[in-house]
């Protein structure tokens, strides 16, 4: 069970990671340690939420959240619209 929660979290850790070194210039890094910590914690929902069924890239996801002052952040333009 530790090894799960533990690769679950590596995962997080290495994603948010990527977002910082990976994905172009960060003139605007999220310094918010609150912020970053959520997206260690919920990045599959955040797959789900804004690339899979959103209109993100992970490119444009991950950068989002590390050089663009995290998800939380934007405004709700940039969910994707509930199906009725």
């Amino acid at each position: 069970m530790r090894s799960i929660v533990s690769l679950y979290l590596v995962i997080g850790i290495v994603l948010l990671a990527i977002g910082f070194v990976g994905t172009g210039d960060c003139p605007n890094k999220n310094s918010d340690v609150v912020n970053n910590v959520v997206f260690v914690l919920t990045w599959p929902v955040g797959v789900y939420g804004y690339v899979i069924a959103g209109n993100m890239t992970p490119t444009q996801w991950l950068h989002a959240q590390a050089c663009e002052g995290g998800l939380g952040s934007h405004h709700d333009t940039d969910l994707p619209k509930p199906q009725q």
